[in-house]
């Protein structure tokens, strides 16, 4: 049985729902018909569709999807990565922002490749596929970390850094939001340009190797670059993306001792560091899981969720979020956020609606339905506790459902009934203030 049903806005997006869902399908007959609507979605008729006023009571659904975005473009138009993600900002926002709508998502915001983008703009090599998101070569590591003295100053003139700041201009007219700019993190971005196994070993055999490096990534590129969007885009938030630099991965202690610490000196500088955040840490229980067989990350380990959980509070102190790969209870959280005057956000892992490995049967939805509502109701709970509380809450961050990917793979009828879904209409089965 078919889960599409038409978008709420327009039904131009309904009809590009399906079409799109049917073609990334193999269904290669409709590429004429969805090369028409990218026309006139790069004509700008569809802009006075990006802004709307939303319901500050209602959870709502938000993800990143400029992969689907890129991987559409390229098998209708035969447009490759590396012109989609650089050539045209407009366009780049106009079909994130489309796609968004079509697949039901009412907060819009927008993504990029964060990691690669940040390797690039200090002059890593790169490898662009034409339909896959670019990453650093890993046969071609910019530096080693024994020479921090090399790491390039961070240059606004760069083709990267002039491509940011237009997305993110383009991204707040349109949307009329405060936009979000995207960057990764002292460590992520040191893994991009030394190399993941160099770091990790690093962490065990010279720690203070690592502690230098980074230092001078926050000197050199990292702090400059904020400087910069800040001067032309004030009302941008900065968040750095830190993946690498998790406790799953890198073991709770290097977690607190190496990747949160240059993260807290940006946030300490200038007018512009209260608006540094990092919220994708993934990992909250008391000992590292890792697949990897490093010493680094087989680390035994006595920090609790508490402590953990501080830590990712001092990086971002507005909103927690639990994504799909943590695993203390929702609950544990909810009672953190209102001790701590914080909104909530869950995540939603992005293999629960990858078409390829998702069961084609009414259980996976009903258990996803389940997951959902519990979810919706600590976030709508949470927030309206945190408001009744007299919290300082910050409503650029109120709290939201989170699917933490949506690409050409995923099962996009079953995403645009994620976004449209029954947990809306749970406003009140939500806690109030004396729940």
């Amino acid at each position: 049985m078919s889960r599409l049903k038409p978008g709420t806005r327009s039904s131009s997006f309904g009809a590009f729902l399906g079409h799109m869902s049917d073609f990334l399908s193999g269904d290669t007959a409709l590429a004429g018909e969805l090369a028409s609507v990218l026309g006139r979605v790069d004509s700008g008729e569809f802009d006075r569709e990006f802004a709307t006023e939303l319901d500050p009571d209602s959870v709502y659904l938000t993800t990143s999807c400029h992969l689907l975005a890129m991987s559409l473009r390229h098998r209708v138009e035969g447009l490759k990565a590396q012109d989609f993600y650089k050539s045209d900002p407009l366009r780049y926002v106009r079909s994130n922002l489309f796609i968004q709508r079509a697949i039901g998502i009412e907060r819009l915001t927008l993504g990029w490749p964060v990691y690669a983008f940040g390797a690039e703009a200090i002059g890593q090599a790169m490898m662009y596929p034409d339909d896959q998101a670019p990453g650093s070569d890993p046969g071609e590591p910019m530096l080693s970390l024994d020479r921090p003295d090399e790491i390039p100053e961070y240059d606004p003139g760069s083709e990267v850094a002039g491509v940011v700041r237009d997305t993110l201009k383009i991204m707040g007219d349109l949307a009329r939001i405060e936009p979000v700019a995207h960057l990764p993190a002292p460590y992520s971005l040191a893994a991009e340009i030394v190399g993941q196994e160099s770091l990790i070993l690093a962490l065990s055999d010279r720690p203070d190797l690592v502690v230098r490096f980074l230092d001078v990534l926050v000197d050199r590129v990292l702090a400059p670059w904020c400087i910069d969007l800040h001067r032309h885009l004030p009302a941008a938030w900065l968040e750095l993306s830190d993946a690498s630099g998790s406790p799953m991965f890198i073991g709770p202690r290097n977690f607190l001792a190496i990747a949160t610490e240059p993260v807290l000196k940006l946030r300490k500088m200038g007018n512009w560091g209260a608006r540094v955040f990092v919220a994708n840490y993934r990992g909250d229980r008391q000992r590292a899981r890792s697949t990897s067989s490093s010493r680094a990350t087989r680390q035994k380990s006595t920090i609790g969720f508490a402590e953990m959980t501080d830590a990712k509070r001092a990086c971002c102190p507005w909103f927690l979020t639990r994504l799909e790969a943590d695993h203390m209870a929702i609950g544990d959280y909810v009672a953190y956020c209102e001790r701590h005057g914080m909104t909530f956000y869950a995540g939603i892992g992005a293999t629960r609606v990858d078409r390829n490995s998702i069961p084609d049967s009414s259980s996976h939805q009903a258990e996803l339905a389940s997951d959902l509502n519990e979810r919706h109701d600590a976030i709508l709970g949470v927030r309206r506790r945190v408001l009744a509380s007299g919290a300082a809450y910050n409503p650029s961050w109120p709290g939201d459902l989170y699917l933490e990917d949506t690409n050409a793979e995923s099962d996009l009828g079953l995403v645009n009934w994620i976004a449209n879904s029954g947990y809306q209409d749970r406003k009140a089965c939500a806690p109030g203030p004396s729940g």
